[in-house]
Formats: C-alpha cells, sequence, structure tokens
C-alpha cells in the first residue's frame, strides 16, 4: 500500500462522510457531485537524524465536487468542509493518524485553506482544502 492510499482510507473515516457517498479517489473527482480526491502537490525531506532516520512533508489537497448552484447547497458544503478539517484538527491533537505502510510512521497532519477553487457550468463547484502529512522514514535495523 503507498502513503497516497493510506491517506486517502484515513480521510474516508471521517463520520459525516457517511452522509455522502464516499470514496477518495486519486488526483480528480468525477464530474458529478458528491465525488472527492486527494492529490499530491509537493513533498520534501526535512531533516535526518544521526540513526538515519528521515523526516519528510508531503502536501496534498482534498477535492470535493459538490452542488452549488444555490447559497443553501454552498453553506451545507462549508459546514461540511469546516466539520472535516475540524476533525483532521482534532484526530491529529489526539495522535490518531494515518496507518502509514513499511518503514514509514506519521508524526503530525494539519489542514488549511479551505475555499472554492472552480465553479462549472452544470453548478457543480470544486472545493479544496490543504493538507500536510508530515512522516518519518525509519532506518532499518542493523544487526
Amino acid at each position: 500500500m503507498s502513503i497516497i492510499k493510506s491517506l486517502q482510507n484515513y480521510l474516508e473515516q471521517y463520520e459525516r462522510m457517511d452522509m455522502q457517498p464516499l470514496t477518495v479517489k486519486t488526483d480528480m473527482t468525477d464530474a458529478v457531485a458528491s465525488s472527492y480526491s486527494v492529490a499530491p502537490s509537493g513533498n520534501g525531506r526535512i531533516s535526518s537524524d544521526i540513526l538515519g532516520n528521515r523526516t519528510y512533508q508531503n502536501n496534498y489537497v482534498f477535492y470535493a465536487r459538490e452542488a452549488v448552484s444555490d447559497e443553501i447547497d454552498r453553506q451545507e458544503n462549508y459546514d461540511f468542509l469546516e466539520g472535516f478539517s475540524e476533525w483532521l484538527e482534532e484526530q491529529n491533537a489526539e495522535g490518531n493518524l494515518p496507518e502509514l505502510p513499511g518503514r514509514y510512521r506519521a508524526e503530525e497532519l494539519r489542514v488549511s485553506n479551505i475555499m472554492l477553487f472552480d465553479v462549472n457550468e452544470d453548478g457543480t463547484g470544486l472545493y479544496q482544502v490543504q493538507l500536510q502529512l508530515k512522516f518519518i522514514k525509519e532506518r532499518k535495523a542493523i544487526i
């Protein structure tokens, strides 16, 4: 399993996702409302320690395609995304982070910038929430 797949599985655990038919796809949402995806948006190594463990940060964008044609839709979309962001912050504070594959261990998941990114003529809009996943790749033990 990849790091992005681990993140997708983790995001699908948000309790209000049950209200939405949810599968978190990769890179692109479906063309219809109530479709979600996660897309990588940059990464890099932050540090390494004397034991050879390396700390990385991967940046992602969580996209949500939702109906935006009227005020009630837009308010409900922000309620959903603000609740989603708050849930992520609570999970981070409690240390409930994605289970990453192999020698990777999640350290922190931060969330920022909830916004309407694009509006289509069909009455749907693409919202985005930026995510930053900080994790450690532990060096393989030498025996």
